[in-house]
């Protein structure tokens, strides 16, 4: 009898370790397909006038022995030219992998001082799960060529304001209040008018602006404007 009693828990505790295994092997090996990580998005810097290439990775929670192709999508919700940007329709994961990758060529078409975002995802035909979307924000870089606006500003920043215009007399960027401490932009070369202001009329009280271009320094601003002053300056 005792030996019976052994032979059922031998036979409960086997079915258990398969049962166990194949839920295992569910858990680690989905089958899903998901874009790399990154949260907050992926900046890709083009310089000034240029174009780059990125890749991005794919992931699969299986390997398998055939190749798979997924389908890539661009969302609705892109702000990114599509002048701006070359991507495949597809990207395959090899057989005998879980990873891929696509390139994006991106370009400075229409990218503004503050640049765009491309948002990418995989389309799900039914066979897989998919991943979160890949945010790619893609704006101008000038390496050693920044236009750079730093601030000391006093107690009260939200009165303090400023416009740039350039020769042509459009306004580059402007900013009505509560100024960012130190913004560096990708201009093009050229003569720029440089206006702060202060909507209480009393400057920046023991404070100033500083304008520089690659690390020179092109105006410096005493906070004693009252309600405002302009400056020309060239690079």
């Amino acid at each position: 009898m005792i030996k019976q009693y052994l032979n059922v828990i031998v036979a409960v505790f086997t079915l258990a370790l398969v049962v166990g295994c194949d839920y295992d092997e569910e858990t680690f090996e989905p089958n899903f397909a998901t874009l790399q990580y990154a949260p907050g998005g992926q900046n890709v810097g083009v310089e000034l006038g240029g174009s780059t290439s990125y890749d991005v990775s794919v992931y699969t929670g299986k390997v398998l022995d055939a190749a798979r192709e997924f389908t890539i999508n661009v969302g609705a919700s892109s702000t990114l030219s599509p002048a701006a940007y070359t991507i495949p329709a597809t990207v395959t994961v090899p057989a005998g992998s879980n990873e891929g990758t696509f390139t994006v060529q991106v370009s400075d078409v229409d990218l503004g001082l503050t640049g765009k975002t491309l948002n990418l995802s995989l389309a799900n035909d039914g066979e897989f799960s998919v991943g979160s979307p890949l945010t790619l924000n893609v704006a101008t870089v000038c390496p050693g060529k920044e236009f750079v606006i730093d601030f000391v500003l006093d107690a009260y920043p939200g009165e303090t304001g400023y416009t740039l215009v350039n020769a042509a007399g459009e306004t580059v960027v402007s900013v009505s209040g509560s100024p960012a401490t130190s913004r560096s932009l990708c201009l093009p070369s050229g003569t720029y008018t440089f206006t702060v202001t202060d909507s209480y009329g009393d400057g920046i009280f023991d404070g100033g602006v500083t304008l520089t271009y690659a690390g020179n320094v092109l105006a410096e601003i005493d906070g004693d404007f009252g309600a405002g002053t302009s400056v020309e300056i060239s690079f």
